[in-house]
């Protein structure tokens, strides 16, 4: 469904962060679906996107520490681009579809090597992938090089374009076995099942991967230390709803630690590399 393609140099780095950006990362790492091969759901309505809005260019974005990586894509031939020079990386400071009706008018984006540079992008409109409050992993975007408008018709249209990209990811979920016993799942941590639980090994390695202490951790959560050796003696799950198991969770996240799955005996424990400290 996608026609040509365009051709745009790529280099990483960073750009603006939304506050609850370790959340946000969590979120997004525990889909397991960066670096993932093109699959035909998402590809399916970036092309559809791409013909309603009549575009060169449309894109399901995801964002990373450093990056803007394309799940589908529709008119451009890389896998992604800079950070910094991703309109969808402020798309993601939004609750609504964000609009860029002419970018070289615009101060924030006439100096942006997307611009001035292929794909010499003029109007941008991004709908972000919103899977809970204030969480949003990304955009179903679409690019034109000539200024145009866009009218509150066709926001609601890419926005609920952008609702169906966000299903997908749900079911894909779904598909991989990543549900709970009631048959649910979502990418977002805590607010929805399927990611209730957490285990005393997982604390451990968390603590391994920041090279804390039991007393460090204990400090930073307000959870004694006796409290966390027994956590992490346990073999039991721990219930993420319980206010000391979720202090403990919460102080991991929030400097870059990722839980991943929602199997306590299967799940995987990485960091990302924001919030060192």
């Amino acid at each position: 469904m996608c026609g040509h393609t365009i051709l745009v140099e790529v280099r990483m780095n960073q750009g603006p962060m939304a506050t609850n950006e370790a959340l946000r990362l969590t979120a997004l790492h525990r889909l397991q679906i960066l670096d993932t091969p093109p699959e035909p759901a998402f590809d399916r309505i970036a092309g559809i996107a791409q013909e309603v809005f009549r575009v060169p260019v449309a894109l399901v974005s995801l964002i990373d520490e450093s990056r803007q990586w394309f799940k589908a894509k529709c008119g451009l031939d890389v896998p992604g681009t800079p950070r910094d020079q991703a309109f969808c990386t402020h798309t993601i400071l939004h609750d609504t579809v964000f609009v860029v009706e002419d970018a070289r008018a615009n101060p924030t984006f006439a100096g942006n090597p997307l611009v001035v540079g292929p794909p010499f992008i003029r109007f941008y409109a991004g709908a972000p992938l919103t899977v809970a409050p204030g969480i949003r992993l990304g955009s179903l975007c679409i690019i034109d090089s000539e200024p145009r408008t866009f009218d509150p018709d066709d926001v609601r249209r890419l926005a609920g374009l952008a609702q169906i990209v966000v299903g997908e990811l749900w079911l894909r979920e779904l598909g991989q076995g990543r549900a709970d016993k009631n048959g649910m799942s979502s990418p977002v941590p805590y607010d929805l099942p399927g990611a209730h639980f957490l285990g005393g090994a997982q604390i451990r390695a968390a603590r391994g991967l920041l090279d804390w202490s039991i007393n460090r951790l204990a400090e930073l959560s307000g959870v004694s230390a006796n409290t966390i050796k027994r956590f992490e003696a346990s073999t039991a799950n721990l219930k993420a709803s319980t206010p000391t198991v979720r202090a403990v969770r919460l102080t991991l996240e929030d400097r870059g630690i990722v839980f991943l799955g929602q199997d306590v005996a299967t799940a995987g424990v990485r960091r990302t590399r924001i919030n060192p400290s």
